[in-house]
C-alpha cells in the first residue's frame, strides 16, 4: 500500500459524516478503522463494500478484544448513528 492509499479516507457510502458528541471521532474515522482491521486479516487487498460490512468488522474485533476498547465502542456508536439514525446524545456506549 502506498502512502497515498494509506491517507485516503474511505467513501461514506452515501451517509452523513456523523460526529460523536463525546469524542473527536467521525464516521469517516470508523470506516477507516474497519478498513484497516479488515486489511490486517486479509492476505490480499480488500475494500469494504458497505457501512454495514464495516460495522460487522468492528463488532467482531470488539468482541474479541481482551480489554476495554474505547475506540471500537466509539466507532460502533457513529456507525450505528449513520446507518440506523440513532441519536448519539441519548443512545451511546459511554452513558
Amino acid at each position: 500500500m502506498t502512502t497515498q492509499e494509506a491517507t485516503t479516507k474511505p467513501e461514506l457510502f452515501g451517509l452523513t459524516n456523523v460526529k460523536h458528541p463525546y469524542s473527536d471521532y467521525r464516521l469517516s474515522d470508523a470506516l477507516q478503522l474497519a478498513q484497516n482491521i479488515a486489511q490486517l486479516r486479509a492476505t490480499e487487498r480488500i475494500e469494504l463494500k458497505s457501512a454495514e460490512q464495516a460495522r460487522q468488522v468492528v463488532k467482531e474485533s470488539l468482541a474479541s478484544a481482551g480489554h476495554l476498547w474505547i475506540t471500537g465502542m466509539t466507532a460502533l456508536d457513529v456507525l450505528d448513528a449513520a446507518i440506523d439514525g440513532k441519536d448519539l446524545l441519548k443512545n451511546n456506549r459511554f452513558v
